[in-house]
């Protein structure tokens, strides 16, 4: 009975087995395949000519991070908005899951012919205000450095006063005028010598005076004095001691 039943039993699990390979194939060719559904261009690429600024294009494609970003910084300054425009015209961008965007080529072409039409004139319009906000942002940012960096002072500005000599065989020289500020003196020397800026009337060296000049050896060079208005004189010992010497007011500029 056992022999008779094992056979049985086999071709029954073997037509079980069949069966249900046959019903799991027919479920396999039943199951739905995703079908993906392509973006025609047309929409997103009239959103993005339109309201690209705002990133509405890309709200449109799913794709929301860059949508934002490119919301805040207003299409990036408008080169962002004009890659978008020009990418959907020209078939090369995508969706958020990175599936292509359809068209047909003759509308593709019309497109770009719009997009390029319309970024040109935009940008050309948007180029008058922008050179107007950056000179005026280039001239607050010299301004202010202006106020922070030092500036370089003009270089002073001097009037001949007078032209003087002194020494063995020559007449005491005259007094000059000087409006203050400043004195100028220009001086030659053919010996040691002490060069002494006295007021007129002073009857000579007062005792104790330090020279304005002093030198151990013939020499020529050129001092600055402060100086009140008033009448001058210029005085150089020893007597013996040969020497010239211009004098030059200050009329302007800045002395360091």
């Amino acid at each position: 009975m056992d022999a008779e039943a094992g056979p049985a039993a086999k071709r029954w699990s073997n037509r079980s087995t069949a069966a249900a390979r046959a019903r799991s194939a027919g479920r396999a060719r039943t199951d739905p395949v995703p079908e993906v559904h392509l973006i025609d261009f047309r929409r997103p690429w009239v959103l993005s000519l339109l309201g690209g600024f705002l990133g509405l294009d890309r709200f449109y494609l799913r794709r929301p991070v860059s949508g934002l970003m490119k919301l805040l910084t207003l299409g990036g300054a408008g080169f962002w908005w004009a890659a978008d425009v020009l990418a959907l015209a020209l078939g090369s961008a995508v969706d958020g899951g990175g599936h292509p965007l359809v068209g047909r080529r003759g509308h593709r072409a019309a497109a770009l012919g719009v997009s390029l039409v319309v970024i040109l004139t935009v940008f050309t319009l948007a180029s008058g205000p922008a050179l107007t906000l950056l000179r005026a942002g280039a001239g607050s940012a010299m301004t202010a450095l202006s106020s922070v960096l030092p500036t370089e002072e003009p270089p002073p500005r001097w009037t001949e006063v007078a032209v003087l000599a002194g020494g063995p065989g020559r007449p005491a020289p005259e007094p000059f005028t000087l409006t203050g500020g400043a004195a100028r003196i220009k001086y030659t020397l053919d010996g040691p010598g002490f060069i002494y800026l006295l007021e007129e009337g002073a009857g000579g060296v007062p005792e104790g005076e330090e020279p304005l000049i002093s030198r151990l050896e013939a020499g020529s060079g050129t001092h600055t004095q402060k100086v009140d208005p008033g009448e001058w004189t210029l005085v150089v010992l020893p007597a013996e001691t040969r020497w010239s010497a211009t004098i030059d007011k200050f009329t302007g500029g800045s002395i360091e």
